[in-house]
């Protein structure tokens, strides 16, 4: 079985945050292993002010990812894009988004793998914008299928299992032995030949709580409110890492795992990969006229149509009664970029 370890570098309020990316990918590296940062721009910005190149040179021996340009500022993508075309939806990705991929790539001098959005925030406008400017990967997808599957031009891959599952709980080996099963059922979900994605957010290693709570239902005060997240007691975070360090050798250690990163993933997948090149080609439509892809009404009963049809926006920074109805129907229009009705989409 493969291992991703994926890590959602997103916290730039919080200073000790910094250490907690830099103690990740250290650990990584001593054991030879090689994880996925998906930053967030303002992240690395906020690490280039305060002068934290040891956090970016540690980040940078691993696989870069993308996070979004801000993260939790709204207004988010969801809101912003429901209801919206996807010619327009896709322009304002862009100018939204466009400048973070800029300073990833100024900063780690090469394009960033795969991009996971903040929250919940899945759209196809984002999908489609991010596979038009290289993204291979869209980690974090809200379907619960168990396997990756392709959409709208990207390999997407769901998250299984979060590191953060077991820092609260007092009994280390009573939280040993929780996370161990239910990383076994997973395995044998996803099957000997297929993908377990291990994820946590890194500063979680030293706050009691998110850091965007600020943000919360929508909000957006003054510069000067936006506070850092509550810390950690030294003893905590000492048990934290240490039960996280078993856990990692107990993985790492386990026969017949593999531990890959996002780009090895696409590249097992690339052979039969439905990337946005192919959907263009598909189409009769040249590189640029993504916007044009058509919109399909789904069959009735169509396993992944139904899925998308169901999906719900459940992020906390959204505001009270968003559900995004109209984005779920445009989810459902382009079921086809996933592949065949007959249920092809789901096999890899």
């Amino acid at each position: 079985m493969n291992v991703i370890f994926s890590f959602d570098s997103e916290d730039y309020l919080t200073p000790e945050a910094a250490d907690a990316e830099k103690w990740w990918a250290v650990e990584l590296t001593r054991r030879g292993l090689r994880g996925s940062f998906q930053c967030v721009a303002e992240l690395i910005r906020s690490l280039q002010k305060c002068g934290r190149q040891d956090v970016i040179d540690a980040i940078a021996r691993h696989e870069i990812g993308y996070h979004s340009n801000y993260h939790s500022l709204p207004p988010h993508h969801p809101v912003a894009l429901d209801g919206m075309n996807l010619e327009k939806g896709i322009e304002w990705i862009f100018r939204r988004e466009s400048s973070g991929l800029v300073i990833l790539m100024e900063t780690f001098g090469r394009m960033p793998v795969n991009y996971c959005p903040p929250g919940d925030s899945w759209t196809p406008h984002c999908l489609l914008a991010m596979a038009s400017a290289g993204i291979k990967v869209f980690c974090g997808a809200p379907v619960a299928f168990p396997k990756p599957f392709w959409y709208c031009g990207l390999l997407n891959v769901k998250y299984h299992l979060s590191f953060e599952s077991v820092f609260e709980e007092n009994d280390g080996k009573k939280a040993a032995a929780w996370f161990k099963a239910v990383f076994g059922a997973l395995a044998k979900e996803v099957g000997q030949e297929g993908i377990l994605v291990v994820y946590t957010h890194p500063t979680r290693l030293v706050t009691t709580r998110f850091w965007d709570q600020v943000f919360y239902k929508g909000a957006l005060p003054l510069r000067r409110l936006w506070k850092p997240a509550p810390l950690r007691g030294v003893k905590a975070i000492v048990r934290i890492k240490d039960r996280c360090r078993l856990l990692l050798d107990w993985i790492q250690a386990m026969k017949g795992v593999k531990v890959i990163d996002y780009a090895e993933l696409y590249a097992r997948h690339s052979r039969k990969r439905m990337d946005l090149q192919y959907l263009l080609d598909e189409c009769g439509l040249k590189p640029g006229e993504e916007t044009k892809l058509p919109l399909r009404n789904s069959m009735h009963g169509d396993e992944f149509s139904d899925s998308l049809q169901n999906i719900k926006y459940k992020w906390s920074l959204y505001q009270d009664g968003f559900k995004g109805e109209k984005l779920r129907k445009l989810f459902a229009q382009l079921a086809w970029t996933a592949g065949k009705p007959t249920g092809d989409r789901l096999k890899t």
